[in-house]
């Protein structure tokens, strides 16, 4: 009996033994279980979360837009490869879309040729690309470009109202803030160069420039906030200590270098920038471009100053405007500084 009892007990570990080694060798072979993604953001009502300002890194990465066919996050957008005697009109017309919207999703200008085998993003409809910036949120982008949020939203199936830096947006209908450079231009007033301002020379030794901020603008000045913009104060009020130097904001064309009282605004100077956006610098001390001057993003313009409507010697300070369509907006939606 005993000997019946233990040859049981070999044969039931030796089986139990030998189930345990083949579960285990399936498993080698079988790929776990993965449940479906828990990633995904709930849904939240858009009217509280539109302000909700975009933060430095990916939750949600895009994917490189660089085959046929392929998709950015919250995107439409496909590549086409050029064909030999394409052109940009051609292509326009085989996605139904404006030239100009092939134009501005690639960066290329009127004058520009294509070459076969050149690759193109083209949008599902008309408007531009729009890559959002640190503290920006969907209501200060909208306001960017006058598109309504709602349209924002929709093409892009936003659900959730968090933004992320270096996420890419599709603006419907939205035309670039600035105009594209031309090709070949240069500063009417290069730095290290004399310049004549009201008829006597000036030598400017320094090129002054300073690092872009995250708008589409470039902070004017090395210099801090004293005042904001508000419906008593079309602008903002930017100060150096004892003063220093002021800058384009962006590439343009002066269409204003007046000295004198000029409204307050003192020595003033009014850059157009193309697409209904004018930037104005106010209370200089002096200028160093003329009227019909282009020129480029950072270029050393003017003197900090107190000219014109200021509250005595310690005034000095840069009043900066933003005009989109000849209507002041605030300029820290631009600057966004």
């Amino acid at each position: 009996m005993r000997s019946q009892r233990t040859k049981l007990h070999f044969w039931l570990t030796t089986r139990i033994r030998l189930l345990c080694v083949g579960i285990f060798v399936a498993s080698l072979f079988i790929p776990p279980f993965v449940p479906e993604s828990t990633t995904a953001l709930p849904d939240i009502e858009l009217d509280s979360q539109q302000f909700m300002l975009a933060e430095d890194g990916f939750l949600l990465k895009t994917s490189a837009l660089t085959e046929q066919g392929t998709r950015r996050a919250f995107a439409e957008g496909i590549i086409h490869t050029v064909e030999p005697k394409e052109s940009i009109e051609s292509i326009a017309r085989l996605y139904e879309l404006k030239a100009d919207t092939i134009l501005y999703a690639n960066n290329l200008d009127a004058k520009s040729t294509l070459k076969p085998g050149q690759k193109l993003l083209i949008l599902p409809v008309d408007g531009i690309l729009h890559t959002v910036k640190r503290g920006q949120n969907l209501s200060t982008i909208a306001d960017l470009y006058s598109v309504p949020s709602e349209r924002i939203v929709q093409q892009n199936k936003i659900k959730s109202g968090y933004l992320l830096a270096g996420q890419e947006l599709i603006i419907p209908g939205g035309k670039p803030l600035v105009e594209p450079p031309k090709p070949g231009t240069k500063p009417a007033t290069p730095a290290g160069k004399p310049v004549i301002v009201a008829g006597k020379p000036t030598a400017p030794t320094k090129q002054y420039t300073i690092e872009p901020t995250y708008g589409v603008l470039q902070r004017p000045c090395e210099c801090f906030m004293t005042q904001g913009y508000s419906a008593a104060h079309y602008g903002v009020d930017l100060q150096q200590r004892g003063g220093g130097p002021n800058f384009a904001a962006e590439d343009g064309i002066v269409i204003r270098a007046d000295y004198g009282w000029n409204g307050g605004y003192g020595n003033v100077i009014e850059i157009d920038h193309g697409n209904g956006l004018v930037t104005l610098y106010g209370h200089n001390k002096q200028l160093h471009v003329k009227e019909g001057d282009r020129v480029k993003r950072g270029q050393y313009i003017a003197d900090m100053g107190n000219t014109g409507l200021v509250h005595g010697p310690t005034g000095i300070h840069l009043h900066f405007e933003v005009h989109v369509n000849g209507v002041k907006r605030n300029p820290l939606l631009y600057l966004n500084d």
